[in-house]
């Protein structure tokens, strides 16, 4: 072999079993990822349809009152506070139905020591992007209602709720909301004992803005 062979020689041996590697590491290695591959489901639309519960709770200003608070008499609906707990099942496209009990306490001027409106709803809402943490939600919910003093029934009637606001996923199985509704009630007609007034006789509907915050939990 002569010197100017030499070197070509020394480099193609090195070359070649570099090249034979580089095969083997290709064979044995774990294959990537597409660039196009679909990304990862979030929690959300892995989940799909779940039931749901939980409480809520929140502010109860009176709008109109005149059925319930008749002119020359103290009002025995004013400003109070909302407590109630939804059951619902709640699908992955953001569709949600259920039923739920809802109860405030409401200031009555010493006429009652406090007014209390009971009512047992249905429930139907709606979450915009319910695959996002974040999510805009409408709430319609309507039922029986029972009202009176300190828990007990005076009448009974109807009311209805149409609301929104937003939702937040604070996990994958706990989410807290706020929401802002409308409330109208109407009962039938009834005296309060204490001063003996006549009340829910006339106008169409009593209305109250009812500012709430909520937790559910997905179970």
């Amino acid at each position: 072999m002569s010197l100017r062979q030499l070197p070509l020689y020394a480099t193609a041996v090195p070359t070649r079993a570099a090249a034979i590697c580089c095969w083997a590491l290709c064979l044995t290695a774990p294959h990537p990822l597409r660039a196009d591959a679909e990304p990862a489901k979030d929690a959300a639309s892995e989940r799909g349809g779940s039931f749901a519960i939980g409480p809520e709770t929140g502010l109860v200003v009176p709008l109109s009152t005149k059925r319930l608070c008749p002119a020359g008499y103290q009002c025995i609906a004013e400003v109070g506070w909302a407590v109630g707990i939804d059951f619902s099942y709640r699908w992955g496209n953001g569709i949600g139905l259920g039923f739920g009990y809802e109860l405030w306490l409401l200031s009555a001027n010493g006429v009652y020591e406090i007014t209390v409106p009971q009512a047992f709803m249905g429930l139907l809402e709606y979450s915009f992007l319910p695959h996002r943490a974040t999510h805009p939600l409408i709430r319609a919910r309507g039922g029986f209602l029972m009202l009176g003093p300190s828990f007990r029934v005076a009448t009974i009637g109807g009311t209805a709720e149409l609301g929104a606001g937003a939702e937040v996923e604070l996990s994958s199985t706990t989410l807290v909301s706020f929401l802002v509704t409308g409330n109208v009630l109407r009962t039938q007609a009834f005296t309060t004992s204490a001063d003996g007034a006549l009340r829910a006789t006339d106008h169409a509907l009593d209305a109250t803005l009812v500012l709430r915050i909520g937790f559910r939990f997905l179970l």
